[in-house]
């Protein structure tokens, strides 16, 4: 069951990048639902979940959105995915004021990630200034806490508890 609604969350996630990228071409970077995901996965999964679903969402995120070199957003949302994942099971994230920090730093994570794999592979990236990554990171800190708080208000998802499908 598990599986189902993180593949539902992610074809949300989809419809909601391919509507900014239509309303607002210029701004659709600064929210990333793919992260938001991603992050709740290894919030609620472990290292293991969260990888899994940072595959799955940076591989969409690059057949979709991505440039000539499809891989680099997969192996970012990988890498952040499994440091998430390892964060939740050392830590107590269950706060909102955690899991904001968790995704504020996942996104300047992200960001940065991507641009220095950008830079290995010689591929032209997307210019990355401190201002826009605190933009960035604040916006999906934001959205994600209150995404997060629905989903637990819906009884359907519990953070913290991690359920074995």
């Amino acid at each position: 069951m598990r599986v189902f609604w993180t593949a539902v969350a992610l074809l949300a996630a989809l419809l909601l990048q391919t509507a900014l990228t239509q309303i607002a071409p210029g701004h659709a970077r600064i929210l990333d639902p793919f992260l938001i995901v991603l992050v709740y996965c290894g919030l609620t999964g472990g290292e293991m979940y969260g990888m899994l679903a940072g595959a799955a969402a940076g591989w969409i995120q690059d057949i979709h959105f991505g440039g000539s070199v499809l891989g680099l957003s997969g192996l970012t949302k990988i890498l952040i995915g499994f440091a998430v994942g390892i964060a939740s099971t050392r830590f107590h994230l269950v706060e909102a004021a955690a899991r904001a920090l968790v995704l504020f730093v996942a996104t300047a994570a992200d960001a940065l990630i991507y641009t220095q794999l950008a830079a290995v592979f010689d591929v032209a990236s997307y210019e990355v200034t401190p201002v826009g990554i605190l933009v960035r990171a604040l916006v999906n800190a934001v959205v994600g806490v209150a995404a997060y708080e629905v989903l637990e208000r819906r009884g359907r998802f519990r953070m913290g508890v991690r359920r074995r499908a």
